[in-house]
């Protein structure tokens, strides 16, 4: 075997959004039989960005939907690397993060990373390590995670935000976005499209649009009741 083909070289390459150029060189690459595995991430509404990029590309990819953790699954995240330390959850404190995480892998991170700092030990974490964690572990995520994506939005993006934060982590019908916003539904199209470009909606299906993250509308209503 050739050395060039004996190991294999990783790259990163940041594609922000898929072009009419990019999407047919990845799918050329294979036919050519050059040694080249793509793997890509994206948000929900990937499928639908690549077929407008190139017909029928959604027939050339194997999509695979990533959820949030299982209850099972979060519950080893958090569990293993304290017992490897020695530490034990109190039944209750699990179940106080759990549920504020809502099985999304970065905030279990952050919070459980929180949890661990205020915790008073020496073996065990209480509930009251846990309320005290996921509340600071909270205000990190506003001030990073939640605020990094608020500002990137216009004064008109933020009351769309606003109107679908009624609906909690939605998805929020287009229709009664616009209503709430006292606009008709072609008026509000060009924020709705703004909002989707930068990624912080996605339609999951016509008619439709949901925020990108979990916990933004929580966020959103949060950030309300400070500024009343």
């Amino acid at each position: 075997m050739p050395a060039s083909l004996s190991s294999w070289t990783r790259c990163r390459i940041w594609i922000p959004k898929p072009s009419r150029l990019c999407v047919p060189w990845l799918i050329t690459a294979p036919s050519a039989a050059l040694p080249f595995l793509l793997c890509g991430a994206g948000l929900p509404s990937l499928p639908r960005v690549l077929s407008e990029a190139k017909t029928y590309a959604e027939r050339l990819f194997e999509y695979r939907s990533i959820g949030p953790l299982s209850p099972e699954d979060a519950t080893r995240a958090l569990v293993e690397p304290a017992t490897i330390e020695g530490v034990r959850w109190e039944p209750a404190a699990l179940d106080w993060v759990l549920k504020a995480a809502g099985g999304y892998p970065f905030f279990l991170q952050e919070m459980g990373q929180m949890i661990w700092q205020v915790a008073q030990g020496p073996d065990m974490i209480t509930l009251a390590d846990a309320r005290e964690g996921v509340a600071e572990g909270r205000r990190q995520l506003d001030v990073g995670f939640f605020l990094s994506r608020w500002e990137r939005a216009t004064t008109s993006e933020r009351g769309y935000l606003e109107a679908m934060a009624r609906d909690g982590d939605g998805p929020s019908h287009s229709k009664d976005v616009a209503e709430r916003l006292g606009r008709s539904l072609s008026s509000v199209g060009p924020t709705r499209a703004g909002l989707i470009g930068k990624g912080l909606i996605f339609a999951p299906e016509h008619g439709r649009v949901a925020f990108t993250v979990p916990g933004m509308a929580d966020f959103i209503t949060r950030r309300q009741e400070v500024w009343e």
